[in-house]
């Protein structure tokens, strides 16, 4: 009998450490998991799981808006409809170059939300079409991005063909807008 008493109470006590080794892995594999999403939210400092998990669902319902926002609008823009969405809203980008004696500047604001010009892309057009850029400056406000860049002509004689820089740089710009996302 005493040996039935010792079989019975090496079950419950094998039973209660494998309910612990489960309880442990379920732990560890929690903490891990918590862990790779912190190396996602916050990659440069570790935060309490309470913010972490209200960080992580406000940053998943950006990125849920931002893909509604791209999937619309790459919508509208397959069915052809953007001269009337479009017409004095912020989307489309807005370009200027002004062209006084042998400077030229270029002035471009774009939304944020578009997949971004490279800022040496447009300095590589200003350099091949012959001018030197004297300043290029990028800055992000809010949800624009504007880029300024001002040249001077390598050759003032020849000068700058702003219309051949304006040409190109829409070509950059619209190429990003259509095929993107």
């Amino acid at each position: 009998m005493a040996r039935a008493r010792e079989i019975g109470e090496g079950n419950s006590s094998s039973l209660r450490e494998q309910r612990n080794l489960r309880e442990k892995d379920r732990r560890m594999r929690m903490k891990h998991l918590f862990s790779e999403l912190s190396s996602h939210v916050s990659p440069t400092r570790k935060l309490p799981v309470p913010q972490l998990i209200d960080q992580a669902t406000s940053y998943t319902i950006h990125l849920k808006e931002k893909l509604n926002y791209l999937k619309e609008k790459k919508r509208i823009l397959l069915q052809g409809e953007l001269g009337n969405l479009y017409e004095g809203s912020s989307l489309l980008p807005k370009l200027s170059i002004r062209s006084r004696d042998s400077t030229i500047e270029l002035n471009l604001i774009m939304d944020l939300n578009m997949k971004r010009v490279m800022l040496h892309e447009l300095v590589s057009i200003f350099e091949e079409e012959g001018a030197q850029v004297m300043s290029a400056n990028l800055q992000n406000l809010n949800d624009r991005t504007t880029y300024t860049i001002i040249a001077q002509a390598i050759i003032s004689r020849i000068g700058i063909d702003p219309s051949r820089i304006e040409e190109r740089v829409r070509k950059i710009i619209y190429g990003y807008i259509f095929f993107e996302a």
